[in-house]
């Protein structure tokens, strides 16, 4: 920070007013995930469910893990190991996973810019 550079913070928010020279570079800010669409959800769901039957028992435990970190996550930073997870198991079982990692896909664009 430069000379008359002033920062307000309010809780985690934080206001700066840069009045000096030189750029203020803010830290790292996290935001809420925003709600994906539900059609994505319903496809990566539809997807699993077709993905299940070729799976075995340690592959379902696997997926059904990944499946309760997505329900439970708190922000689109928490998705990215359980998505990554289910299309790691989608893409070891070949062209039958495809959908699944076609889906896991889609439902991660709607978390992109």
């Amino acid at each position: 920070m430069t000379n008359g550079d002033q920062i307000f913070s309010f809780g985690g928010i934080a206001k700066a007013e840069h009045t000096g020279s030189g750029d203020i570079v803010a830290g790292h800010k996290q935001f809420a995930a925003p709600e994906p669409m539900p059609s994505a959800i319903d496809d990566l769901n539809k997807a699993i469910n077709d993905l299940r039957q070729h799976l075995d028992g340690t592959a379902r435990a696997e997926v059904d893990a990944a499946l309760q970190q997505i329900g439970q996550a708190g922000s689109s930073n928490d998705l990215a190991e359980p998505l990554t997870k289910l299309k790691r198991i989608a893409a070891a079982i070949g062209i039958v996973g495809q959908p699944a990692i076609s889906a896991i896909n889609a439902l991660w664009g709607t978390f992109s810019p």
